[in-house]
């Protein structure tokens, strides 16, 4: 799981919205391949609000609507491959002693 930020800071990308764009790009590609992306949507650190976020209005929150405090932590990306029908069971008794 990756933040903004973080990405933002890996890729040395120079704007946010060219990064949300391109998200939001992979986010479709993804989709269509069977894969979904989720977006872990930001919240506040000092009173734990969560934001509503969708891969449409993937924004990077500067202060809290309810606190007005400015510690948000920034919304995260994960990468869940859909398995449909493909099961795998572990037999854990033999280490259990």
């Amino acid at each position: 799981m990756l933040d903004l930020r973080r990405i933002i800071k890996e890729l040395e990308c120079s704007s946010k919205k060219v990064l949300i764009e391109d998200i939001k790009s992979v986010a479709k590609t993804l989709k269509n391949e069977g894969t979904q992306l989720k977006i872990n949507p930001s919240s506040c650190a000092s009173c734990g609000f969560i934001f509503k976020q969708k891969i449409d209005s993937l924004k990077i929150p500067s202060k809290c609507p309810k606190c007005k405090h400015e510690r948000i932590n920034c919304p995260s990306i994960e990468i869940k491959e859909e398995l449909s029908s493909f099961f795998l069971k572990l037999d854990l008794s033999r280490f259990i002693e």
